[in-house]
């Protein structure tokens, strides 16, 4: 029935298909937004329902269904002598009956044509057209403009042909293509081709472009140099565990979704922490306290009563061990932790439904009438769900069996068909025969089972606490519990290690264990010689994994001193430009030609204009009073004294006005016998880079150059309250207006930008001849902001301090094309300067700390032993302007620059001389000091 639909209709709806398969689609749902149909079919029919209409026939108004409608347009077609063979297709024809069946003939004629030698290039296919199917010239005319697109599947017709027989005999597609005699994909192998398979000695680069994805070849690629750099240290590998990141199984679209829900959940829980503290008392609410009390809101249409014995919950016993968090399809028989799987019940009511599904439990103990009956159970959870309160798969899980319980979980887990996770397998399996995937549950599962949870934040505990940001609490059971402030295991990079870690030890019996936990109750299954051989109960009787080392205690251990050795590598920003072949269509074929594009942007944006901005300042005459201050002093005869002054003492600041000779101490007189004051008023000149903005709600008002305009806006914010978002927006329908009555408004404005911009160009007249100014310099213009910095270089002068020169990304780029070194270790050399080191995004620097008495050049930074020491020292450079350097530990995450953690999670550099001492190191993709010093 979908099938004959779908050959009429070019999409049809997720609410039409429900439609069409049931009776009421409530309560129904498919994992498809919508369906695409046959546009072959569906074209061609559309086209034949217009012939009908301009032969003066019409479909009967009653005919609904695809199969009704292609039955009257037979009738029809019948009558007015057509072939009515275009109309179906046979594909369990031999292949040449098949390929000679009318309908083929007319796609395959329409698909194919490329034209003919005739006026309008189309003569020879309407004849054809006419041939085939028995129509007269003008609706043939019609069907010869039917024009489909020129793509290709991934199976030709031939191969379709071989393969749909076995599918029609019931086998599944991989089946039916080793029937046919193909391979289902050009990876799937048998064991005996997998034992047999020639292996590569290590993993090729992808080639750019080669994927036509430049993340996804990004993120590949840094596999490609890990997996690579494993081979080259330790040999060839015999097994690889992966972890398939769960969220690579959906498309953009419901990615962009889950992202969404995931923030709006983050939001919901922070308001529920918050009701929690003050209306429940719990000053340090835990994820199971949020899980409680959503599941406790969910029950409010019952009255608060649960579930399966319709047990009122009072709100002050809701955190009681009076009630538990239920699994509602138990976790022996699913392993399934996920929020539609819980639901608040008392806990004697718990202990007793064991290890049966909610549903089978109501059914054994309340039957099939009363109030607490399965049939009123059903009527409760069927009200929740309509009033939105529960999901639709809590609702399905409520209403299942124990023989309901899916039993392909394991398939489901192993199978990776999205791009990436396609990718990293496909190119694994080069290197190895043995690839196992799993997903994050089950890493979750096992890392609690041994004893891993609370590691990273043990391994961060020391530096919290030295500045204050931990804290003890109790819990509802009195236990007491750590805790940093604002900290969780992402903000540092290790918890990656930790996981992997934990995959590593992951046995593919586990995975098969989790997924199958219901066939563990069958004593002769392979379940329950898993449990019987990986698990045992710990000391709350609870299942858990056997660890990989035993004790647990020691395995903990053991994680955390290789944990504590880690050394977090970032690629540096090196590349300045790419050689790439730009290829020219040219008659007879491509032109080829090499070019070079910048690895970055060249500047940040385009300046309009630049302005010289006049203010004024007080300012105490002292030791900064040199000749230019003086010359920016208002008042002349404040000036000239001052400059008499300074001249006295040969133009030394210091000695003219500070100590002895301070205005306090030792007053100047001015040419009226007036006294020079302490503060005076002095003339501040700015150039100020202007950029053209549009008004936008996030337009800041007070960087605006124009006063007037200024004032117009600020007018505007004040008439809607100080709303943004509606002063700011919509201005086309509601302007802002400079001048009304000429009907002149305000759609972009000047604002100050930036201090940094260079120019390109410098002025000129309609000669040609440069501009100068009143000074007599060339008047620069098209400026533009140089932005982002490329390096830093540090150079040591004849004085023994340390120097910079900043080079932006524009300069650097500058230089490689003239063929100069990038990094210009000359600069500066006929004063004495030696250069030192540069300092790029990224790159990694390891820095003296006195007070613990750790001296970078006293250790060898190489030694793998020494890395757990050097860790706490070493930094990442993360950003960096003229004499002001921000760099970030290299275990973090975040880039907050909490006061407190200054000179433990990051470092701000605006003095020289805080780099004496610092030690620059390479660290390769295995996480190794490889170099040590400047390249």
């Amino acid at each position: 029935m979908l099938a004959s639909e779908l050959l009429l209709n070019r999409k049809l709806s997720k609410k039409d298909v429900l439609k069409l398969l049931f009776k009421t689609e409530k309560e129904k749902d498919i994992n498809f937004k919508d369906f695409d149909g046959n546009t072959t079919y569906s074209e061609l029919f559309e086209k034949y329902l217009n012939i009908i209409e301009l032969t003066g026939h019409s479909l009967p108004h009653n005919i609904k269904s695809a199969a009704d409608k292609i039955d009257a347009v037979a009738q029809i077609f019948n009558a007015c002598g057509y072939n009515t063979d275009i109309l179906s297709f046979d594909s369990s024809l031999n292949s040449d009956e098949c390929y000679n069946q009318a309908y083929y003939r007319l796609w395959h004629l329409l698909y194919s044509y490329e034209g003919d030698n005739s006026k309008t290039g189309i003569e020879s296919l309407i004849n054809k057209i006419i041939e085939i199917t028995g129509f007269e010239r003008e609706y043939a005319t019609m069907l010869a403009g039917i024009n489909y697109k020129s793509e290709y599947g991934n199976l030709s017709s031939k191969a379709m042909h071989k393969i749909l027989p076995f599918m029609h005999a019931g086998n599944d597609y991989a089946l039916a293509c080793v029937y046919a005699g193909y391979r289902h994909s050009k990876d799937s192998l048998t064991k005996d081709e997998i034992e047999k398979k020639i292996l590569k000695s290590r993993l090729e680069i992808i080639p750019k472009n080669t994927l036509r994805n430049p993340v996804v070849e990004k993120i590949l690629n840094q596999m490609v140099h890990i997996v690579n750099g494993v081979i080259e240290q330790y040999g060839p590998i015999d097994e690889i565990r992966i972890e398939l990141a769960r969220e690579l199984k959906h498309s953009a679209s419901e990615r962009a979704d889950m992202y969404n829900n995931i923030n709006k959940a983050n939001k919901e829980n922070e308001n529920i922490r918050a009701i929690l503290i003050s209306e429940f008392n719990i000053s340090h609410p835990s994820r199971n306290d949020i899980v409680r009390y959503k599941l406790y809101k969910e029950l409010e249409p019952m009255g608060y009563k649960t579930l399966y014995s319709n047990t009122y919950i009072p709100k002050e016993k809701l955190f009681s061990k009076n009630f538990d968090i239920e699994h509602i399809i138990p976790r022996s028989r699913l392993f399934d932790d996920s929020f539609s799987n819980k639901t608040l019940e008392a806990r004697d009511i718990n202990i007793e439904k064991g290890s049966m599904t909610a549903y089978d439990y109501v059914a054994w103990k309340y039957g099939i009438a009363g109030d607490y009956s399965i049939d009123s159970y059903e009527n409760r959870i069927d009200t929740l769900f309509k009033t939105g309160n529960i999901s639709k798969a809590k609702w399905k899980k409520l209403r299942m069996r124990e023989a309901d319980i899916p039993q392909d979980f394991i398939d489901r887990d192993l199978r990776n068909s999205q791009y990436i996770a396609r990718e990293a397998m496909r190119m694994l399996h080069q290197v190895v025969r043995t690839v196992v995937p799993t997903v994050g549950a089950i890493t979750a599962r096992l890392r609690e089972d041994w004893q891993l949870i609370d590691v990273m934040q043990e391994l961060n505990w020391e530096k919290f606490e030295k500045v204050g940001m931990t804290s003890y609490y109790e819990d509802k059971d009195g236990h007491r519990i750590k805790q940093i402030e604002n900290w969780t295991k992402r903000n540092d990079h290790r918890h990656h290690a930790m996981d992997a870690l934990t995959i590593a030890f992951t046995k593919h019996s586990y995975i098969q264990y989790l997924n199958n936990m219901n066939a563990r109750m069958d004593k002769t299954s392979e379940i329950y010689a898993i449990e019987h051989k990986e698990l045992e109960r710990n000391s709350n009787g609870k299942l858990r994994f056997k660890s990989p080392i035993y004790p647990v205690t020691q395995f903990r251990q053991e994680a955390m001193k290789h944990l504590q050795m880690i050394l977090v590598s970032i690629k540096a920003k090196n590349k300045v430009m790419t050689a790439n072949v730009n290829k020219t269509k040219i008659r007879g074929g491509f032109k080829k030609r090499q070019q070079l594009t910048p690895r970055g942007q060249l500047h940040l944006e385009t300046v309009y204009a630049s302005r010289r901005l006049i203010s004024y300042e007080e300012k105490s005459v002292g030791g900064t009073f040199t000749q230019d201050v003086i010359a920016s002093v208002v008042s002349p005869i404040y000036r000239k004294a001052l400059f008499d002054r300074l001249l006295q003492y040969n133009g030394d600041a210091k000695k003219a006005f500070t100590g002895r000779n301070s205005l306090d101490k030792n007053p100047i007189y001015t040419s009226t016998d007036s006294i020079v004051p302490n503060v005076v008023k002095v003339r501040k000149e700015e150039i100020v880079y202007t950029i053209r903005k549009d008004i936008t709600p996030d337009l800041k008002i007070d960087k605006v150059i124009d006063k007037r305009l200024r004032i117009i806006l600020q007018e505007r914010l004040n008439a809607y309250g100080g709303d943004a978002k509606k002063a700011f927006s919509d201005l086309e329908n509601n302007p802002i207006w400079l001048n009304k009555e000429k009907g002149i408004s305000i759609k972009k404005v000047a604002v100050k930008g930036l201090s940094n911009a260079i120019s390109l160009h410098e002025k000129r007249d309609n000669t040609g001849a440069f501009v100068s100014d009143n000074r007599g310099q060339r008047v620069p213009t098209d400026f533009v902001n140089t932005g982002n910095n490329h390096h830093v270089a540090i150079y040591r002068d004849t004085d023994g301090n340390l120097q910079e020169r900043v080079v932006s990304f524009m300069e650097a780029t500058a230089r490689y094309i003239q063929g100069l070194p990038i990094v210009d270790k000359s600069y500066n050399c006929e004063f004495g300067w030696k250069f030192l080191f540069t300092m790029k995004q990224n790159e990694y620097f390891i820095f003296p700390d006195e007070r613990a008495g750790f001296y970078p050049s006293e250790v060898d930074l190489t030694d793998s032993n020494n890395y757990a020491y050097i860790s706490p020292y070493l930094y990442r450079v993360q950003k960096f302007s003229t004499k002001d350097y921000v760099f970030r530990h290299h275990l973090e995450t975040v880039v907050d620059s909490e006061t407190k953690l200054k000179n433990y999670t990051w470092k701000r550099i605006t003095n020289l001389s805080n780099l004496e001492g610092v030690i620059k190191v390479r660290i390769n993709h295995l996480g190794e000091i490889v170099k040590v010093g400047e390249e």
